[in-house]
């Protein structure tokens, strides 16, 4: 992508790597089970993560993006790429997910997301809190599977609080 951003983050959750893949991959449009910045999600192409799969996430009553898995390489990453919806300031974006098995009941999951803003300049702006959302992402996914609660915009809050709290690869459970 050309003039393309770049932000990267990383979390260690403590589950397998089958689990975390079954949720964050096989589960792909229930997203809004783990993700804070969502108030729904759902698939509208498929029923299953596979490539060409597609879901549409809500970020509030009218604000959304739809998002198709084009990439992937079973039980270790895939790529998505958002291919519509509304969401302001944003002219591309890719999302790829990488897992790798720290222990049997430990994955580290990186997020690398490259995205083109428009207009362009609000770029470098936008680095930040985007990088602070796919954190919170990654946040939620975490007390998701270790706690088997949902997250959502209301209760993650305290969510955060938690896992500020929590020491290195500390779990919430």
């Amino acid at each position: 992508m050309e003039n393309a951003k770049t932000v990267s983050t990383s979390v260690v959750i403590n589950a397998s790597k089958d689990k975390v893949w079954d949720t964050v991959y096989t589960r792909f449009g229930e997203t809004y089970l783990f993700n804070p910045n969502l108030e729904g999600s759902h698939f509208t192409t498929g029923s299953s993560g596979d490539v060409g799969c597609e879901r549409q996430c809500n970020l509030d009553a009218k604000t959304f993006i739809r998002e198709r898995i084009i990439n992937v390489e079973s039980l270790k990453s895939f790529t998505v790429d958002v291919v519509g919806g509304n969401m302001p300031m944003l002219k591309t974006l890719r999302v790829h997910f990488d897992l790798k098995a720290l222990s049997e009941q430990q994955t580290k999951v990186y997020v690398n997301a490259e995205f083109v803003a428009k207009p362009a300049f609000m770029g470098m702006l936008m680095k930040v809190p985007f990088r602070n959302r796919l954190t919170n992402m990654l946040i939620g996914l975490k007390y998701f599977l270790e706690t088997g609660n949902k997250v959502s915009k209301d209760s993650f809050k305290k969510v955060h609080r938690k896992y500020q709290a929590l020491e290195l690869n500390q779990a919430f459970a």
